[in-house]
């Protein structure tokens, strides 16, 4: 499964067992004031809010995650002011002194925070979604949302996108069932993720197609790089059911350059798979700009 799927669902886990241990907070602070045997420095002291389970939890995030910062800021934020109030009640408490004010400071920062956790969860089931249920990878929505900022910095890196489709996978659900063509599909995405480099990624662009954005100098490098993958893609093997099946996959490769769509690079490796397809499978087809295109396999 895709790192960043497991990521997701990891903190989904975390997010709501924190959460939980949080209104178990609540109960606590009804116990202490009752009793007062016992000092609880997630409750008194003015660190608390770094303190609690949910304070922890919140204080690793910020230190591991950058792209959802601002979501878990404004969850800091909240969650500070809810410890913040808290403590004014106790203190009235202790004084003998009507606090209704604190009462309804207490009761907003609750909202509040409450009403932060939701954008937050809602953010993170909505990112999951973005990713194939199936294979981990993610979708072609996140290549949407992403191709711009990838491709601003195309011409200095050498982008490439390389437009994969499964030979004869009609073949694989036919005679062994689609279990079987689910599974094949599963170790495929899995082999695509662990040979790309950190700064390459692969997406599931639908069906048995599968795209990778991939980093090289120029078309030599590019071509060798595909064509590393699709060896180990012929050389792979996935056993499921007692059977044991191999494949291969035939793929359309061509340069991105700067401000281009994303629909053009797309509809010029389709039109390069389109003639690999035609011209007997297994194999890498290179297309450039002016559409000519030649097969680079070794």
């Amino acid at each position: 499964m895709n790192r960043k799927f497991r990521e997701i669902d990891a903190t989904l886990r975390g997010l709501n067992y924190s959460t939980d241990a949080h209104f178990k907070w609540l109960v606590t602070i009804l116990r202490f004031v009752a009793n007062r045997d016992v000092e609880l420095p997630e409750i008194t002291h003015d660190d608390a809010h770094h303190r609690c389970e949910f304070g922890l939890w919140l204080n690793n995030q910020l230190q591991d995650e950058q792209n959802d910062s601002h979501y878990l800021l404004d969850i800091s934020a909240k969650h500070h002011q809810v410890h913040q109030t808290c403590r004014q009640i106790m203190a009235s408490i202790e004084r003998q002194e009507e606090c209704p004010a604190s009462y309804d400071a207490f009761e907003v920062a609750l909202l509040a925070f409450t009403e932060s956790l939701s954008h937050y969860k809602a953010h993170l089931l909505q990112l999951r979604t973005s990713y194939d249920a199936l294979t981990g990878l993610p979708l072609r929505r996140i290549l949407d949302e992403s191709f711009d900022r990838l491709n601003a910095g195309a011409e200095e890196r050498g982008l490439y996108l390389l437009l994969l489709d499964i030979d004869h996978f009609k073949k694989v659900n036919d005679n062994y069932g689609h279990l079987t063509g689910d599974a094949v599909l599963r170790s495929l995405a899995l082999h695509l993720e662990d040979n790309v480099r950190r700064s390459e990624s692969a997406y599931r662009y639908g069906g048995e197609e599968f795209i990778i954005l991939l980093r090289a100098n120029n078309d030599r490098e590019a071509a060798a790089a595909a064509e590393r993958l699709r060896h180990i893609i012929a050389d792979a093997e996935t056993v499921f059911g007692g059977h044991t099946i191999r494949i291969t996959f035939t793929s359309g490769l061509t340069r991105v350059h700067r401000g281009e769509p994303l629909r053009e690079v797309l509809e010029r490796a389709d039109m390069a798979l389109y003639r690999g397809k035609h011209g007997g499978r297994n194999c890498t087809m290179l297309i450039n700009r002016n559409l000519d295109c030649i097969n680079v396999s070794t």
